[in-house]
């Protein structure tokens, strides 16, 4: 029997070269697996960190630290690309304040509508609201993956966003 014949006819290494090939697949599966995970804790992590940053205003609503609050959720966040944050209130960015606050309606559409401070808002808004000071709070981040291609999870921008009435 020639040399060949008898390499191409033993079948001792078969199981083990089964066993790498479904190995290999298994961690395959298993870093797609955790790219998909980490893109869900991210996005748990940006969400707690907005979330932390609107209840540290609402506490502290008289005097809101409002240059301070952006590095509050990015430290927040602890993530290793920090996201970007914007502060508004009643919709305009860079016009907050804690004296002298004009008051708004908030519609349901996420619009504001200039009203004095705790009048009724008309119908359209936020049912059976009151005239009042919101601040909104955004924070996005890139998502980065690891095994992922572009345009599955790679690149996504994860936005977390949130209206707190201080007024």
């Amino acid at each position: 029997m020639s040399r060949k014949r008898r390499i191409t006819s033993d079948e001792q290494g078969a199981a083990t070269i089964e066993f790498a090939l479904l190995t290999l697949f298994f961690f395959l599966c298993a870093l797609v697996a955790l790219d998909f995970a980490s893109y869900f804790v991210q996005r748990s992590q940006l969400a707690a960190a907005v979330s932390a940053g609107s209840i540290s205003a609402f506490t502290n609503r008289s005097a809101v630290p409002f240059q301070a609050l952006p590095t509050y959720i990015q430290n927040a966040a602890h993530l290793s690309d920090p996201p970007q944050v914007s502060v508004s209130c009643n919709g305009s960015v860079n016009g907050c304040v804690n004296t002298g606050r004009s008051c708004a309606c908030l519609s349901t559409t996420g619009s504001y509508m200039s009203a004095a401070c705790g009048s009724s808002c008309p119908s359209g808004n936020t049912p059976a609201s009151t005239a009042g000071y919101y601040l909104q709070i955004t924070a996005s981040s890139r998502y980065r993956a690891v095994v992922l291609p572009r345009g599955m999870l790679n690149g996504t921008q994860i936005v977390q966003s949130v209206a707190v009435r201080l007024q």
